[in-house]
């Protein structure tokens, strides 16, 4: 039905255009689906959301003490199994002495699934619990865990990689958590006022660069802190080189004027004449693709698969209509912007192309369309329901067949699975009236029913990556990204892959 205002349902817009729908109360009844329509006399679009009842999360499960010394224990602990349909922003860890009644504070602002107990006594033993937040509020107390006995004096202290004495270090800071409604929004303004390049002598003057996080064959990304805020970024260096100039230009002709939730922002970009690199300063996500992420888990549903590639639709939908196709929708370049839920960003615009539905520029003489993304996109989401690769032969000359001739077997597609995706290449748009990802009470309780073991998935994702650092391996580029820092050393990939997943995975 089509919402009337009234006493109690508001819509209100602010002076940027943006309108929110208030319930002033809120009433049960208010919980289902939702569709807002945007037209004019050229055509129309829609989005959709769903309305659920918030409540506290459960409590956690009892932590694990993975290591001890003389003085400290490190707990590791899964996320709660129900999160009050709100993300669990951060959580209360409390310790006592085995033969005490008396619960003491370690901290309640920890925002990772890990802490470090210190200053504790030798030899002596120690219960802790947790309770977890979201922003409705507290979950009650965890069952604590059995008694964890610390080691004699002397012994050896416990070794953490450097992203999880990071996040530690700001947690014992007293770093404040900050609610998702209370983040800085969007600034749609970049569409109007493109960013334009700027010198790169004010580049490493601006920005501290801490560590590398990837290599490809003509760039490296690397993990740095805006000075003037203390903000962290994340900058791609690329190559100034003759086979790499058509893709840099067209790479910033893309992100300057995009701004969107699903894509990954451009918040700067350095280049000068003669320099052999430019770069592009990025917003930090969490780090781990897709793959990374739904593979490092003990099991995921359809559901999540489902909500994933509904967000890449999102972005996709957006990048269409500023007349642009990604072109390279691989499994890395869709990254996880949030631990806490499922929320993904695309990434790598190098291969992005300016097209139209009615003149498509051509790409190894072949058109491409907006549905070129939507090819990829269900290729994408094979793998996340089968965990192998749809056409993949037993070398490259069947695999290239199976793609020319679109042959695949549904087979290797979980059994447990709803009804199957046709054969089609419908627009990003078409895709979200598919009755697979409806909107619904029933197609949702289907879909978290259909649960996956991460196994088979983690299988092909190790195989993916390892066929991705093989590649970037064949081409150097450090040396040359050296210089762009004034620094006649290599950046150290302190802060890898697998360092994000020791910090953030551990749960799972």
């Amino acid at each position: 039905m089509v919402l009337a205002e009234g006493q109690r349902i508001k819509i209100v817009e602010d002076e940027e255009g943006r309108s929110t729908l208030k319930f002033e109360p809120a009433m049960h009844h208010d919980i289902g689906f939702y569709k807002v329509v945007a037209r004019n006399k050229v055509g129309q679009t829609v989005a959709r959301t769903r309305v659920v009842e918030a409540t506290t999360p459960d409590a956690p499960d009892s932590p694990t003490a993975s290591d001890t010394s003389d003085t400290e224990v490190l707990l590791r602990w899964k996320q709660p199994k129900y999160d009050g349909n709100s993300p669990v922003i951060c959580y209360n860890l409390q310790y006592k002495e085995g033969d005490s009644v008396e619960w003491k504070d370690v901290a309640s602002n920890i925002d990772h699934e890990f802490y470090v107990v210190r200053d504790l006594q030798p030899n002596t033993s120690y219960q802790f619990r947790l309770a977890s937040r979201n922003r409705i509020g507290w979950s009650d107390k965890g069952i604590p865990t059995h008694l964890v006995k610390t080691k004699e004096a002397g012994a050896s202290k416990i070794e953490v990689t450097k992203a999880m004495k990071h996040l530690q270090q700001m947690t014992e800071s007293g770093q404040e958590v900050v609610l998702d409604e209370e983040k800085p929004k969007l600034d749609y303004g970049t569409e109007e006022k493109p960013i334009e390049w700027e010198s790169s002598d004010t580049f490493t003057e601006r920005y501290s660069f801490i560590s590398e996080l990837w290599r490809g064959k003509f760039s490296i990304v690397v993990k740095g802190v805006d000075k003037r805020n203390d903000s962290v970024v994340v900058s791609k260096i690329l190559e100034n080189k003759p086979e790499t100039e058509v893709q840099i230009k067209r790479e910033f002709e893309c992100l300057r004027r995009l701004r969107h939730e699903r894509i990954s922002n451009l918040l700067g970009a350095y280049q000068a004449p003669g320099s052999p690199v430019s770069a592009f300063i990025m917003e930090k996500l969490q780090g781990a693709d897709v793959l990374t992420y739904l593979s490092s888990r003990h099991d995921y549903t359809e559901q999540m698969v489902a909500t994933i590639v509904t967000q890449i639709l999102d972005g996709l939908q957006y990048l269409h209509w500023r007349g642009y196709c990604h072109l390279d929708l691989q499994p890395d370049n869709v990254v996880m912007a949030s631990v806490r839920s499922i929320q993904v960003k695309l990434i790598d615009f190098g291969s992005a192309h300016k097209v139209t539905k009615l003149a498509p520029e051509i790409v190894s003489d072949e058109p491409a369309y907006p549905q070129t993304d939507i090819w990829s996109l269900g290729v994408l989401t094979y793998i996340m329901l089968s965990g192998v690769s749809p056409f993949r032969g037993a070398d490259d000359q069947e695999t290239r067949q199976n793609i020319a001739f679109v042959r695949y077997r549904f087979e290797h597609l979980y059994k447990e699975i709803t009804p199957k995706v046709p054969l089609k290449r419908p627009s990003a748009e078409e895709c979200h009236e598919h009755r697979w990802l409806t909107h619904s009470d029933f197609m949702n309780k289907k879909r978290e029913r259909a649960v996956f073991l991460g196994n088979r998935l983690k299988e092909f994702s190790e195989q993916y990556h390892e066929k991705k650092s093989r590649e970037a391996a064949e081409a150097d580029t450090a040396a040359t990204v050296s210089s762009a820092f004034g620094q006649g050393r290599r950046l150290m990939r302190s802060t890898s892959i697998q360092e994000e997943l020791d910090t953030n995975f551990s749960s799972h």
